[in-house]
């Protein structure tokens, strides 16, 4: 009897079970079965992916949203993103070594890449001139797993249908996410947590008592921005979606995201909100009807909303020269931003090391002045923090990466725009490319404390440039384009 290569790698996951199995009822310490029984899930998870690879990427995706790592580590566990890419992409190495199914001719994607690694090696480098190493260490490898999950995403998400699954994946854990918070709002019982998963914050002002929701990730205006980011993907369901009952589950969750960003408090997520609802609209050239129909809501809804959102609003209209200095916070983030450009200007090549921004912020903020905070601080916006942590070569690698990236999914936007067959493809392109965008608007007054949501963006982008090219050769890729998922 011939044993097939399938069978043989399902054999050796089996064997792993039965001995995992074996010794977790043999032992009497809880811990070690605790940690058998992990081990035991793993090869689940291994076995699983290996039989559907989308799973992977779904799986990895729903870690990231909920941030459930955290959550372990905050009762005492140990954190599971790790593990979990490193269970995802072993599965995925099987696979390709199994069947030798990978992504192939990455034309539209290779220069996206070689400038994600050029930026990977500059963040490396920096470890070169950081004071903290061990923090720079700790920089360099969350970095290096992010890219890792990017790629495990991009090889999983084969066909169009499972692309289109995580997408879907990813508005409904942001849904159910933000449903949590609005719970929390109507009710006012924000010491429900929910297990971590919906976080609360009471620090609009120094002398506010509301609350601001910020999900499992403990930081109002972050949730706001990954939040914003999502809602381009609503709005492209709602409008295109050809089935009635998801058009209305579509409207739904765009109230429940709508209702989660006005309570974050986040100025920078308002003005993501209105930046991305204005390049949905300008993506779709609508009647003038429909922008006067969208301005005059506004302007109706606006003055019944209750005080604490209204007040929020109006201090937007102090950011001019003499604002910052009446507004603390305004005046706490151009400080920051200041003393993260003297860093850079000191260390122009190089920068103070990944992740070095906080512990060097007291020794540059003294020729500023703008402010007297105490202990470390972080720079409340991506770009400041890149060239501050990384100089002029990271600085200059991440955008050749995010600009090199939207310039082809542009282009395969163009590719396809004109053909009738992928008509409804196109609204998945446009909206994810909108998110990307909209992370990145966003991340202009937002530190990367959380850029790991701008990774699954990217992955799943990339995904898509890289099924939109295969499309165009391979007629099987260009029917499943149709599907209605």
């Amino acid at each position: 009897m011939t044993v097939n290569r399938n069978d043989f790698i399902y054999m050796i996951m089996a064997v792993g079970f039965a001995v995992a199995g074996v010794m977790v009822i043999s032992n009497p310490d809880a811990l070690i079965g605790l940690y058998f029984a992990a081990a035991m899930l793993g090869i689940g998870l291994v076995m699983a992916i290996y039989i559907k690879p989308s799973l992977g990427a779904d799986i990895l995706i729903i870690a990231v949203f909920t941030n459930i790592s955290r959550t372990f580590t905050d009762n005492g566990l140990p954190s599971v993103i790790k593990p979990l890419v490193a269970i995802v992409a072993l599965a995925i190495l099987v696979r390709y070594i199994n069947a030798a199914q990978m992504p192939g001719g990455r034309d539209k994607t290779r220069g996206v890449e070689a400038f994600l690694f050029f930026y990977f090696m500059m963040v490396a480098f920096s470890y070169i001139t950081a004071d903290n190493k061990e923090r720079a260490a700790e920089a360099i490898i969350d970095l290096g797993k992010d890219i890792v999950i990017i790629y495990c995403i991009f090889f999983t998400l084969r066909r169009p249908e499972t692309w289109k699954q995580s997408a879907w994946i990813v508005i409904l854990v942001t849904a159910f996410l933000s449903l949590l918070g609005v719970y929390q709002a109507f009710t006012g019982n924000y010491d429900q947590q929910f297990f971590g998963l919906a976080r609360a914050l009471k620090d609009v002002s120094t002398n506010s008592t509301t609350y601001r929701l910020a999900g499992p990730i403990k930081e109002p205006n972050m949730w706001g921005q990954v939040v914003v980011a999502v809602v381009p993907l609503v709005l492209f369901r709602i409008i295109y979606e050809r089935r009635m009952r998801m058009r209305l589950l579509g409207v739904g969750i765009l109230g429940i995201l709508l209702i989660e960003i006005l309570n974050t408090y986040s100025r920078g997520a308002y003005l993501g909100l209105v930046f991305v609802s204005g390049l949905v609209l300008l993506s779709q050239r609508p009647h003038p009807l429909i922008w006067f129909a969208g301005v005059a809501t506004v302007v109706l809804v606006f003055p019944f909303l209750p005080s604490s959102y209204t007040d929020r609003f109006e201090t937007i209209t102090l950011l001019n020269s003499d604002g910052i200095y009446q507004e603390a916070s305004f005046r706490g983030r151009t400080s920051k931003i200041l003393t993260g450009l003297i860093m850079f200007s000191n260390n122009p090549i190089l920068g103070v090391g990944a992740g070095n921004y906080p512990n060097n912020y007291q020794k540059y903020t003294i020729d500023v002045g703008l402010e007297r905070a105490s202990g470390e601080q972080d720079p409340h916006s991506l770009y400041v923090q890149i060239l501050a942590e990384t100089g002029i070569l990271g600085g200059i690698t991440f955008l050749g990466f995010a600009s090199l990236l939207l310039i082809n999914f542009s282009r395969s936007i163009q590719s396809i725009k004109n053909f009738m067959a992928y008509q409804s493809w196109l609204p998945w392109l446009y909206a994810i490319q909108i998110s990307v965008i909209g992370y990145l608007f966003t991340s202009l007054f937002l530190h990367g404390g959380y850029i790991r949501f701008y990774w699954i963006l990217v992955a799943l982008a990339l995904a898509a440039i890289q099924l939109t090219e295969e499309s165009l050769i391979d007629p099987d890729q260009k029917h499943l384009l149709e599907l209605p998922v």
